[in-house]
């Protein structure tokens, strides 16, 4: 197996999506020249855990910054929108395939990956060493026999051990609720097309002003405004990838008219969809 993930990425489209090959898990440190590919705006089609070491300015995700602060693990999932543009800073590495993530059987553990929980996880102090020795071990396998079942595994303990540090627990125990889980996976699927609260709610049996209730209870959000941040992610990811205009957007989103779309992006982000363009060509690029 190569020593770095270069060989195994793939980008596609304006904004680059890389993909791996097979079902494996790559690790790596930012002293492998993959890291340094990871700079730009940039989509992956597996999922990613980014431990930062050093502290440094911020990175995004899905267009928003986050801190990064030494000892603070970010997990990214399929599609999710990435960027370090500043100076690289020191960080541990773990890519995997969706097949992988698949046969992790834990639903909680899955769920870490979710688009709406992208705050950073703090290691406790007394757990870093720890941490950096199950870190080791995967490298070490990554490198040699690259033994899957190992690597799964380590990866298991790995993923239940940010569980236990994770500062969004509640919302990690909010999806063993199997109406809520169900919702996601709708609204992921239909957000572009369903806007009706309805539909969700007979889909677990329940009234409209009942599974909100329940959403706020369990995450602190309704339906409307999950479906809201699944259209302003995809609309920004759209608007950068440059390959569209403002009106196919519009439509491709499920808005009748562009100004219906504009005035929908500018109240959910503050701008109009002409300023994300220049700001973000100046921050993603």
């Amino acid at each position: 197996m190569p020593d770095t993930l270069l060989f195994f990425l793939k980008p596609q489209e304006h904004i680059p999506i890389y993909q791996l090959d097979g079902d494996t898990i790559f690790v790596y440190t930012s002293d492998d020249p993959a890291f340094h590919g990871f700079g730009g705006s940039h989509r992956n089609d597996f999922f990613e855990i980014i431990w930062f070491t050093s502290s440094a300015d911020v990175h995004y995700i899905d267009f928003t910054p986050h801190p990064i602060l030494k000892d603070t693990v970010y997990l990214l999932g399929r599609n999710q929108v990435h960027a370090i543009p500043g100076n690289k800073p020191v960080a541990r590495v773990i890519a995997f395939s969706r097949e992988l993530m698949y046969a992790i059987e834990e639903d909680h553990l899955r769920y870490l990956f979710l688009p709406f929980t992208n705050d950073g996880i703090t290691i406790p102090p007394d757990m870093v060493e720890p941490m950096a020795h199950l870190f080791d071990l995967m490298h070490l396998e990554c490198k040699t026999k690259a033994d899957i079942g190992v690597l799964h595994l380590y990866l298991r303990l790995f993923l239940i051990h940010l569980y236990r540090f994770s500062q969004t627990l509640s919302s990690s125990i909010a999806l063993h609720d199997e109406r809520v889980k169900k919702i996601y996976i709708l609204i992921s699927d239909h957000y572009k097309e369903e806007r009706n609260v309805t539909f969700y709610a007979n889909a677990v049996n329940l009234t409209p002003k009942r599974l909100n209730e329940v959403l706020k209870e369990r995450l602190g959000v309704t339906v409307t405004q999950i479906i809201h941040t699944y259209l302003v992610i995809e609309a920004k990811r759209q608007i950068l990838n440059g390959k569209r205009t403002f009106k196919e957007i519009a439509f491709e989103l499920g808005f009748s008219e562009q100004a219906y779309f504009s005035r929908f992006f500018k109240k959910q982000t503050g701008i109009t969809p002409e300023t994300f363009q220049q700001v973000a060509l100046g921050i993603f690029r």
